[in-house]
């Protein structure tokens, strides 16, 4: 599979609800009511240069479907940016003039043409064939990814039991992953290609616990998630990966409310790893956004030692 048919057919999660989330229920015309912030507010800035054609993977479809949602994020004249979520967050500069109903904040599925992907600018841009309203829906288990730090160099064999249907995984997930994981946590296949990790997500309908949490202002979220992840074990560098990807979803959202998940979601992912790690930590986030403040009593938050080999997951849910 080309890289551009990776990115979009793999790796576009089921979008960023941050921005579904931040902006106002009203819309920016009577007779439209897709969950925009009611501002047309059109730009114009010039991003003639904004991919660097050259190197960039062109698709070769005349017009390409997608069937993930996007969000508008700025419109500007001639031209939109959305974005989506993915292993790594993807700019995506559309060309092509919106219609006056449409706003910033809506979601969208659309057909493009002349797609380019540029890999090391993290960036995508295409021509606009057309598009039309998506609703997004909540329920999936985002980015769980799993890291393991063995001893020595190991074969590792993982198995997850999900209870809910696999919507991505990556590596492809064929009865169970097997790779040869490194002290270091680089993990091979047997191709040779290396990974930082073992990546799934899925959708699913577990109610998870939120009888314990935290209600945090966005502005705060930040700070807390380093803390709170630092206490549940993840290293400075897991807890980095966790945070840019969620932090855009959160944080300007006027509370959200936080829950760390235990038996709730393990008994809905349930993995078999061999051998057995010495230390497993599984640390996932249920939240939700809210407008005003919600009372909740606080979770207490502790994590084992880590000893031996470790193998640690991270991931979470917008419910």
């Amino acid at each position: 599979m080309k890289l551009w048919q990776c990115f979009f057919k793999t790796f576009i999660p089921f979008f960023l609800t941050l921005v579904l989330l931040l902006v106002s229920l009203t819309a920016c015309s009577p007779d439209k009511g897709s969950g925009g912030s009611g501002k047309k507010q059109t730009k114009t800035e010039d991003f003639e240069d904004w991919i660097d054609i050259d190197n960039a993977e062109r698709a070769d479809d005349d017009e390409y479907p997608l069937d993930e949602i996007l969000v508008i994020d700025e419109i500007y004249d001639g031209f939109f940016f959305a974005f989506s979520a993915s292993v790594t967050p993807y700019e995506i500069k559309i060309n092509g003039d919106l219609k006056s109903e449409w706003c910033e904040g809506d979601t969208f599925k659309g057909v493009f043409k002349n797609v380019y992907l540029n890999v090391d600018e993290y960036k995508i841009e295409a021509d606009l064939v057309r598009m039309e309203e998506a609703e997004y829906v909540t329920g999936y288990d985002e980015k769980p990814v799993l890291y393991m730090y063995p001893e020595s160099k190991t074969e590792v064999n993982v198995r997850l039991y999900y209870n809910g249907k696999l919507t991505c995984t990556y590596p492809e997930y064929k009865d169970g992953w097997t790779v040869t994981a490194s002290p270091d946590g680089t993990l091979t296949d047997a191709s040779g290609q290396t990974y930082n990790y073992l990546y799934w997500e899925g959708k699913n309908d577990t109610d998870y616990d939120f009888s314990r949490g935290f209600c945090v202002k966005g502005e705060d979220t930040a700070v807390f998630l380093e803390t709170a992840l630092c206490k549940l074990g993840l290293t400075r560098k897991e807890a980095n990966e966790f945070i840019v990807y969620w932090l855009p979803k959160m944080q300007n959202n006027p509370y959200n409310v936080i829950a760390f998940q235990s038996d709730a979601y393990t008994n809905t992912a349930k993995l078999e790893i061999s051998p057995e790690p010495d230390t497993l930590l599984r640390v996932f986030m249920a939240w939700y956004p809210s407008d005003t403040r919600v009372e909740i009593d606080p979770q207490t938050l502790t994590a084992p030692e880590r000893n031996g080999f470790v193998a640690v997951e991270w991931g979470g849910s917008i419910r």
